[in-house]
């Protein structure tokens, strides 16, 4: 019989970020391997703390201090015993698993990992678990191997033995991928390298939320995660090490807490773990990362793995009911992540259509551009479970797919171009006029979705560019998706061409093209565009990134219209 208190609606109850409403529709979070959210819980314990039991750790004698330091310590026990680690000496508290992992990479790879050397890795890792490796490699001279994966995402052991030699360090792995799920047989390849006297590195960043984890029969030599995609809260994470590697690691950081004795030219360290724990770590994050920590061992991890296994396997029979639907990764072991594409739908297009049915998902290339351009392809969307996460979440999602296949997310708006001039204004209409005409238009829609879903409609009025012209050189670097753009001048009249593969991001390329096609190029130069797209309210329909490609866009044109004068 079922625990009352793990049926799915009993799971909810403790998230209160469920009880919200996104565009008057209840909130489906499918974006946990981002970050999951906190059970009430985990928030009660922070509220506590703060309210009641702050005070700075391992330095004061004081009762405040002391009752600190014990919950700070415990917290480090309880980690331990979670994850089947043989001490609470072998955890350290980082901010997050990118610290873990470049704290092993500053204190492992420069004591042991010498020129020449090598550092095996794949190609689809977390961008954590792969540029702290590159500048290792490039500041000691170490060759950073980087392997293929199958195309359905998975790593052939074979392979990965094969390229094992003499001259292998250190194999770094994702535990879990964050972009496809796929669990990859870790205990296995371990063990493969720990024959040749390999090391291993586990980004378990995906694998703490998902997998019941015991380090003793793992085996790895560092296992690397973060709290806060696991219930718990942000700023906080953790290294696990094998002790007696740990202790015969120098220290990373420098300052108090982590020494033995000071003197005016030398220090003596203190013992692990404290020896790595510089400065007043986060107290809070770590108290409240232990009451996630005790809200898993309450459902059971074995019970959350098969509730999770059957939500995924619902969902991937689901979602292929939807026209034109491709799954990106599709390994038979997975864990908590469905990507998809849908054609002829930019991934980010889609992302945005299900933000307007309250769903949250990701899209992009989820820190693991290497893959996608592996993949050939820009990106992907990604639903990602947690434990609150219900079949009527997958429905809705599929729901919405089909309604976005079946063209039903556009809305009707007033024309915003006239065809006869090919959705150009007239050369003698000034910049301030295109401006003025564009907010009339804009003061039509009485919120923000009525004016994003004005600016798509921009987008799709945007004439084609000519596929000659998609060139590396028309190229605008720095943008979420592919955007190009191309000018040319006639008479002392400068004209842009331009496109991109997400509707969102065309539709503000065609914004600054109406405001500036047939504008001479001096009169470019002497506008502020940044000031002028602020004024029109564009940066408060597009998200923080959206926001750096917006800025490239004008970059782009202020350059062309500048050698334009200059021609």
């Amino acid at each position: 019989m079922v625990n009352p208190a793990l049926k799915d609606n009993a799971l909810r109850a403790n998230f209160p970020a469920l009880r919200q409403q996104v565009y008057g529709k209840p909130l489906v979070y499918l974006d946990s391997a981002a970050s999951s959210l906190k059970p009430q819980c985990v928030v009660d314990c922070l509220a506590n703390y703060y309210a009641h039991e702050h005070s700075n750790v391992h330095r004061g004698v004081h009762y405040l201090s002391q009752r600190a330091t014990d919950r700070y310590e415990a917290a480090r026990k309880s980690l331990a015993q979670f994850i089947g680690a043989r001490s609470e000496n072998s955890i350290i508290f980082t901010r997050g698993t990118t610290e873990a992992i470049n704290l092993v990479a500053a204190t492992y790879g420069r004591k042991y990992i010498q020129p020449g050397d090598e550092i095996l890795t794949t190609v689809m890792e977390h961008h954590s678990n792969l540029v702290p490796w590159q500048l290792l490699a490039k500041e000691r001279h170490v060759q950073l191997r980087v392997l293929d994966v199958s195309l359905t995402g998975t790593i052939s052991i074979d392979t990965l033995v094969r390229q094992m030699n003499p001259r292998t360090r250190l194999i770094a792995l994702g535990h879990v991928s964050n972009s496809l799920g796929t669990v990859h047989p870790v205990e296995d390849i371990i063990a493969e390298a720990h024959k040749r006297n390999i090391a291993v590195l586990l980004d378990g960043a995906q694998g703490l939320p998902h997998l019941p984890l015991d380090m003793q029969t793992l085996d790895c030599d560092f296992y690397c995660a973060s709290s806060h995609k696991a219930y718990g809260p942000t700023g906080v994470g953790f290294l696990y090490g094998k002790e007696e590697l740990l202790q015969d690691l120098p220290p990373w950081h420098g300052g108090g807490d982590m020494i033995e004795e000071v003197h005016r030219t030398s220090s003596t360290w203190a013992e692990v773990p404290h020896k790595f724990e510089a400065g007043t770590p986060n107290i809070a994050g770590v108290i409240g990362m232990a009451a996630a920590v005790d809200y898993l061992e309450n459902i059971g991890m074995e019970v959350l793995r098969k509730k999770e296994e059957a939500l995924l396997n619902y969902a991937h029979e689901e979602i292929m009911t939807v026209s034109g639907l491709k799954i990106v990764g599709t390994a038979s072991e997975k864990a908590g992540v469905l990507s998809f594409l849908l054609e002829g739908h930019h991934p980010y297009d889609v992302g945005y259509a299900l933000d307007q049915a309250g769903i949250a998902v990701r899209t992009g290339h989820h820190c693991a551009m290497p893959l996608m351009e592996y993949f050939g392809i820009p990106g992907t969307v990604r639903a990602s479970f947690g434990a609150y996460n219900t079949k009527e979440d997958i429905d809705a999602l599929v729901a919405r797919l089909h309604e976005i296949v079946e063209g039903a997310s556009r809305n009707t708006f007033p024309p915003v171009a006239d065809a006869a001039t090919n959705g150009r204004f007239l050369p003698e209409e000034s910049i301030e006029d295109r401006k003025a005409a564009l907010l009339e238009d804009l003061a039509l829609f009485d919120d923000a979705d009525g004016r994003r879903e004005y600016l798509i409609e921009l987008g799709e009025n945007l004439p084609d560019m000519d596929a000659s012209l998609k060139t590396e050189a028309n190229r605008i670097h720095g943008c979420l998706a592919m955007v190009w753009l191309d000018s040319t001048v006639h008479g002392d009249q400068i004209y842009f061409e331009a496109d991109s593969d997400a509707l969102i991001t065309r539709g503000m390329i065609a914004l600054l093209i109406r405001l500036m096609d047939g504008q001479t190029p001096e009169t470019i130069l002497e506008t502020d565009l940044f000031s002028l797209v602020h004024d029109i309210g564009l940066p408060s329909l597009i998200t923080a990134r959206r926001k750096n490609g917006l800025n490239r866009m004008i970059e782009r044109i202020q350059k062309e219209a500048s050698l334009s004068e200059a021609v």
